[in-house]
Order: structure tokens, then C-alpha cells, then sequence
């Protein structure tokens, strides 16, 4: 069938340099076309494999510098017909109308199966697709390499500071001269083994600088691509990976005592909505995350809660209305399907999800809590420890909060793990002072994903997970809740999947903590919250549909 990819076809292409042979090899359902040594005009206008053991016969050749025709001929079969004959000299005006209607067959064969453009010289890689969703998955594959060639594949990406962030994996080229990311296996650099995504993940800083938190902002990030060969580079590429599609907006919010950014997705609405809410880093969430969400079909409406003018400065008595202030406010704009929305937080801010979706059940349809707590915590050490706060206020007045030891808060540097400090806090505390602090999630009365890394850590987000999910169920929530676990994970299991996760230190207000988890585990662990994430949003979208 014309322009179907048959592994091992072959027909005639006319270039620049004249005629030559174009092998088709079928690589994950896809033609690739490798181009084999120049052919006379007229000899093959397309063939099939040949069958092993078949021998062919070449068809008459015309020479253009003596305008002579072969003496000898044969007779073969072809998809495009019969060529017969003995060519005598005598013969040649007719072998030449011959051969020019072999050629004008070769040029609508070209226009019937197709060619392709031969490839440039020496190696390329090709990364692709171009300019698709950074949480869609991409093809890396360098090719024109001889077979067990030894190479570097480097990849590199700015952060939102300028910094250059850098990755590489050492390969061997397979017996056709590629290496294909999908399938290669890497034996060095920064990842090893078999990983399509470990260039993305494995991104680092070269000297250990300060990383920003949020690591990128919401415009697309464009990934170069090279390939080093006895240490020196011999293909380049680059990759563009779309965080904010194209038309999305975004508004700056500072209305009705909010602060924030409202993103909306491409076209006229209505959407349903997303309150989104950072964690102990204050300030605006995630613009990227906030983006990619809005990409996907959701108005959100990312609050800052703390640490911007006219808010808060630290994590301190944060009202539980405020937050539902913004969820109100979002349901009721009018690209807002409303009247529920949905609530995603993170750390601190998966805390605070979880307390407005139990606060006033109605007006969420959706919550995912990445990194949670079943309890509330008292507010960061900012004042003398007999006078520890909560973090959460209601009606003017603390939300009870489980007591944490002055003793074991950390000092400011270097990073440290807190994790255990707060699993010690739960075991100490009596059945009073546990119940008091729980958080009331059986109250919520919709769906709810948690997500957790077994190796987080800032807090035992597993347990506390685990914990909250077992009230739910015990409540009957119909609603199809579910708890993600990553044993190998660390505290950043939620976000925008395929970027670097190799900074594992976290702010929280003025101290840096330790995340913990394992670089490539913690990529996947994103990786599969946000499918899981965009799930429980479509759950909303069709209820509100």
C-alpha cells in the first residue's frame, strides 16, 4: 500500500546528488529512513525486503557520458510492473524513451509512497514532540552513530534565577548506530539504568548553589540537548516543554482582602475551579503548577495565605475564613462553573486543604493533600515557647494544635530532618490532646487523594496520611478516596512532574529542612500524583457538568 512503513523497504529517491536508495526501518511503528549508496536512474523505482535466498538480476543501465546502453539485459518482476528485454546499440532511441519513463515513474513513485529528506552528515539526536505539555512524556533518540560507539548525552535548563542546571548519561551505541532514551541503558553521569525521563530528573546544579523555591516560573522551559563523542560535542538539539498553553492568563488578585493569581485556561469558559495553596514557604503558590492546572482545563485561583503584604508575615494564626474566602470568591467568578471547587495543597498547605474542606464540606467537590498532616501544628517558633500559637485560627480564636518541644525544633542550619520530631510528638501526646488537634477530614464530603513518600523527611507524612485515610473511610465517605504512597520518596511528591528533583532541601520559614527520598523515586512519585491529581479534578469537572 502506497506510503505504508514496511520494514526493510526500499525505493528510489532523486536528491540533489542525484538518485539514491532509501531503506525503510520500522522503529516503535514509525519509518526511519536510512539512505544507502547512490543507484542508476532506472534500476529500482520501489521493491519490497527481498525474500532470503533470492537472487536478482539488475535491470539495463544508461551511461550518460557515452549515451551507450548496457549489452546485457534481464527480466524481473516489480510492484510497478514487468521490465523485459535484450537492449542491442542499435536500440538506442528506444532505451533512452525507456529510461526517461523509468525516471518519470521513479518521480510518481516518490509522490506515491514518499520520500524522505536524507539526513545530515554524522550524528543528530532528535527529541520530540517539540513544544508539547511538560507532563506528557517525549522520544530522545540519537541516531547516524557507528555501531558501539561510546557517547555522552548532556541535557541542560535555566531556572527562574538563570541558573544552569545540568544533566548527562554515558551510552553505547546499538548494533544500527542509535541510542534510543526510551530503551538505552545509561552506565554513568548523573542517573544510571534504563529511565526516558532521567535527563529531566537528574538536572543539578554544578557547584551546590542556592536553588529558587518555586524552581521555574510559569513560562515554558527549553531543555538543549547535546551528544559528546571522545569529549567532544557532535550533535545539538533543544527541546521546548510547555508549562503555560498558549492563551492561558493570569490576573493578579488583591480583592476582597485576597492576594493571589487567578489562571485561566484558553478560550471563554466556563471552567470549574481549583484553589491551590503553597506549604511553609509562604508567599504566592507555585506560579508553574498553577499554570500547568490551568492548562489542563481548571480556573485556579493560587492564594498566598502568608508572607506577603497585607497578610500574614510568618505561618501564625492564619484564619480558617480566610481560605474559605478565596474558595467563595473563585465559585462565584464568572468563568467559574461553582459552586463548588476544588482545593489542592501541599505540606502546610495540605494541612490548611484539609481543614476548609472539613470546615464547610459543600463547597469542595475535590481535595488532594500532597504531603499531609491529620493533626494541626502550632505556628513556627517565632515567640517564646510558653507562649507557643497556633498556626490556624476560627472565629478570632486558636485552632488546638498538637504541642511540639522547643527542644527539638531545628536550628537554622545546616538542613536537618525534623521527621522524627514530629512522629515523637504524636506518641507522647495523650488520647485528649490527639483528639482535640485531629483534623475533622470524616466531615469532608467529597473525594479525596493523599500522597505521601515513605522516606519524607520534614514530617511522617506516610502515617499521617494513613491516619487520616482510615477516619475517612471509617466515616463512609462514598466519594472514592485514596492514599498514594511512595516508600522511596521524599517530602516533594507533588507539583509539576519532569523537573529536576535532585534539590532535596525544602524552606520552612526561616530554616531549611531536609526532604529526604531518593532523586528518581521522588521524579516518579510526581509523576503519578499528578495523573492522579488531574483525576480527581475530572471527578469535579463531570459532577459540575
Amino acid at each position: 500500500m502506497p506510503g505504508q512503513a514496511v520494514e526493510g523497504a526500499e525505493r528510489l529517491c532523486i536528491t540533489a546528488d542525484g538518485p539514491v536508495l532509501q531503506h525503510d526501518r520500522v522503529v516503535d511503528g514509525r519509518s526511519r529512513p536510512i539512505f544507502m549508496e547512490p543507484r542508476r536512474v532506472g534500476v529500482i523505482l520501489s521493491r519490497p525486503p527481498r525474500p532470503a535466498g533470492r537472487v536478482v538480476r539488475t535491470a539495463p543501465s544508461f551511461t550518460r557520458s557515452t549515451g551507450r546502453v548496457g549489452r546485457e539485459a534481464s527480466t524481473r518482476s516489480s510492484p510497478t510492473g514487468v521490465v523485459h528485454g535484450h537492449v542491442g546499440v542499435s536500440a538506442l532511441s528506444i532505451a533512452f524513451v525507456r529510461q526517461m519513463m523509468i525516471v518519470l515513474g521513479s518521480v510518481l513513485a516518490l509522490l506515491a509512497v514518499g520520500c524522505a529528506a536524507p539526513p545530515p552528515d554524522g550524528p543528530q539526536i532528535i527529541a520530540g514532540p517539540d513544544g508539547a505539555s511538560i507532563a506528557e512524556p517525549v522520544h530522545i533518540v540519537v541516531d547516524g552513530l557507528a555501531p558501539g560507539d561510546p557517547v555522552r548525552v548532556w541535557a541542560r535548563a535555566n531556572d527562574r534565577m538563570g541558573q544552569w542546571w545540568e544533566s548527562s548519561g554515558e551510552f553505547v551505541a546499538d548494533g544500527t548506530g542509535d541510542v534510543d532514551l526510551t530503551t538505552a541503558e545509561s552506565t554513568g553521569g548523573t542517573y544510571q539504568g534504563v529511565d526516558p525521563t532521567g535527563l529531566f530528573w537528574s538536572m543539578r546544579l554544578p557547584d551546590d548553589r542556592a536553588a529558587p523555591d518555586p524552581l521555574v516560573g510559569a513560562d515554558d522551559v527549553v531543555v538543549e540537548l547535546g551528544v559528546d563523542r571522545d569529549g567532544t560535542t557532535i550533535a545539538r538539539s533543544s527541546l521546548r516543554r510547555v508549562v503555560r498553553a498558549p492563551e492561558t492568563r493570569s490576573i493578579a488578585v488583591l480583592e476582597a482582602g485576597l492576594v493571589g493569581d487567578l489562571y485561566l485556561p484558553p478560550g471563554s469558559g466556563p471552567w470549574p475551579g481549583v484553589l491551590l495553596l503553597g506549604g511553609a514557604e509562604g508567599g504566592r503558590p507555585d506560579p508553574a503548577y498553577a499554570a500547568l492546572l490551568a492548562s489542563q482545563g481548571f480556573a485556579v485561583l493560587g492564594l498566598a495565605y502568608f508572607g506577603e503584604p497585607r497578610l500574614p508575615t510568618t505561618l501564625t494564626r492564619v484564619p480558617v475564613e480566610y481560605g474559605l474566602s478565596g474558595a467563595r470568591w473563585l465559585a462565584e467568578r464568572p468563568e467559574v462553573t461553582g459552586p463548588q471547587v476544588g482545593v489542592i495543597g501541599t505540606s502546610r498547605g495540605a494541612e490548611y486543604a484539609l481543614l476548609l474542606a472539613s470546615s464547610e464540606p459543600a463547597r469542595f467537590g475535590a481535595v488532594v493533600a500532597h504531603s499531609p498532616s491529620d493533626v494541626v501544628w502550632p505556628a513556627p517558633r517565632t515567640v517564646p515557647p510558653t507562649s507557643r500559637v497556633s498556626s490556624w485560627t476560627r472565629e478570632g480564636e486558636d485552632v488546638p494544635f498538637l504541642y511540639r518541644s522547643a527542644t527539638e525544633e531545628p536550628a537554622p542550619a545546616p538542613p536537618v530532618r525534623t521527621a522524627s520530631s514530629y512522629a515523637e510528638a504524636v506518641e507522647d501526646a495523650g488520647r485528649w490532646a490527639r483528639t482535640t488537634a485531629r483534623i475533622p477530614v470524616d466531615d469532608i464530603t467529597a473525594p479525596v487523594l493523599l500522597t505521601s513518600g515513605g522516606d519524607d523527611g520534614v514530617w511522617p507524612s506516610t502515617q499521617q496520611a494513613g491516619r487520616a485515610l482510615a477516619v475517612i473511610d471509617d466515616a463512609g465517605n462514598p466519594f472514592g478516596s485514596r492514599h498514594l504512597d511512595f516508600p522511596a520518596a521524599g517530602h516533594s511528591v507533588g507539583g509539576v512532574p519532569n523537573l529536576p528533583t535532585t534539590r532535596t532541601t525544602t524552606p520552612s520559614g526561616p530554616v531549611v529542612l531536609e526532604g529526604g527520598g531518593d532523586p528518581a523515586a521522588t521524579a516518579g512519585a510526581v509523576r503519578t500524583t499528578f495523573a492522579a491529581t488531574l483525576d480527581v479534578l475530572q471527578a469535579l469537572a463531570t459532577a459540575e457538568g
